[in-house]
């Protein structure tokens, strides 16, 4: 338990100085696709449970789909309740505002639940952030039970 709390802090603070370090407060401009300028969606699948099944997650940008899967029986993912994605279209101009959908399919149920974001004019990635299980599963209901 000790080293979990210990690696989120950890990823957590990258993370934090990821963004601090990246931001730019003198000029402010969109991904354009152009040289190192890539546009990213990280894409936080959290909510996972020991009954979650695969799920795929589909990004599209303007005229791209690109799309990954989480296996549920990777040992990798075992007793993780959450996963993170980062989705980059290398090549792609996306102007400010432009729209990008993101969209789960769980093996579980085949249903299709999509999110729609716009293009910040912040270059950075964007960050959508999909609760898996709506509801705990009749097996975890049982042993809250007992």
């Amino acid at each position: 338990m000790k080293t979990y709390i210990l690696s989120s802090v950890l990823a957590l603070g990258l993370l934090f100085s990821f963004l601090l370090g990246s931001t730019s407060l003198s000029k402010v401009t969109a991904e354009s696709g152009t040289g190192t300028d890539v546009f990213k969606v990280v894409v936080s699948l959290f909510g996972i449970t020991n009954s979650t099944k695969d799920i795929l997650t589909i990004v599209n940008v303007g005229d791209q789909t690109k799309l990954k899967l989480y296996n549920a029986q990777n040992p990798a993912n075992e007793g993780s309740d959450k996963v993170s994605y980062v989705f980059t279209f290398p090549g792609l101009a996306v102007e400010d505002g432009q729209r990008y959908t993101v969209c789960t399919l769980s093996t579980e149920n085949f249903n299709l639940k999509c999110e729609h974001g716009n293009n910040s004019p912040l270059n950075r990635p964007e960050f959508v952030d999909i609760k898996v299980s709506e509801t705990p599963s009749k097996k975890e209901l049982e042993k809250t039970k007992s």
